[in-house]
């Protein structure tokens, strides 16, 4: 499947560094459309620490995790201390930002087509009904890549 865990892990460690990145990043990118699980956990604790206006930091990222039974999971503190490793002082994300929205975007095109598949090889539904339900798909994704209705791409998908 499309991926960029090395721009999903800069968008992270960016936003570690310079917390009003977060901001830029949450206008455009969802937990979600992060292809790695331990990253969309630590981008979703890190999306509550700024909901509730605290800073997303090493200290209170990783007692977020911990809190949530999931530091572990995510690859404990030493993951959560190496995203920052190689990541510029002043870090630009909006190029990572682009790439990752670009990648979540190609997993729901194939997961939206893998449906579509399915649904006429069962023939359980009309073609017009699969037409429609293709059509509306593609244009939920269209619809998402322009930044209108933001959700999640793999709920689009599933549509």
């Amino acid at each position: 499947m499309p991926a960029s865990p090395d721009a999903e892990r800069s968008i992270l460690g960016a936003i570690l560094l310079d917390n009003q990145l977060h901001d830029q990043a949450a206008s455009v990118l969802l937990a979600e459309d992060f292809s790695l699980d331990a990253h969309r956990r630590i981008y979703a604790r890190m999306q509550e620490l700024a909901d509730s206006a605290r800073p997303i930091d090493l200290i209170t990222l990783t007692e977020e995790l911990h809190r949530h039974k999931e530091l572990e999971s995510v690859g404990g503190a030493a993951y959560i201390m190496a995203l920052t490793d190689g990541v510029p002082r002043r870090p630009s994300i909006e190029h990572y930002v682009k790439i990752v929205r670009d990648k979540a975007l190609l997993r729901g095109v194939i997961h939206a087509a893998s449906g579509m598949m399915t649904r006429a090889a069962d023939q359980e539904d009309t073609a017009a009904d699969v037409l429609d339900g293709a059509e509306a798909a593609i244009l939920s994704l269209s619809q998402n890549r322009l930044g209108q209705d933001l959700m999640g791409v793999a709920d689009i998908a599933r549509e």
